[in-house]
């Protein structure tokens, strides 16, 4: 299954509908792949929703994310302690977790 969870216009871009032929390129990709199931995420609200699922995530670069209105930074934080509190830790928080190695691909493929 694909999953699609950010797709992103230009606003100078959008009056031009490349929404849809970025999402038809998408499919075409997936496709190739034998893939034929796919999961869109939306910011707009759907009038008879089928499904929904709550997750999280990690920006990686905040300010970007807020200036496209994909994320919101809190009322009362400051851009500065906003980035600060989505910093990557300089080492990983859960035990033996390490960067993945070219040597990890067959064991990883086979968990994925």
């Amino acid at each position: 299954m694909a999953e699609i969870n950010f797709l992103c216009v230009h606003k100078q871009l959008r009056q031009h509908r490349l929404a849809p032929v970025l999402i038809k390129e998408i499919t075409r990709r997936v496709n190739l792949c034998d893939i034929w199931q796919a999961i869109y995420t939306s910011g707009t609200t759907l009038p008879t929703p089928f499904g929904s699922a709550v997750y999280w995530h990690r920006n990686l670069n905040p300010q970007k994310t807020v200036e496209v209105g994909f994320a919101f930074k809190p009322q009362g934080k400051t851009m500065p302690s906003f980035i600060k509190m989505h910093r990557l830790p300089e080492t990983a928080q859960i035990e033996g977790m390490r960067q993945m190695k070219e040597r990890d691909v067959k064991e990883v493929t086979k968990l994925l």
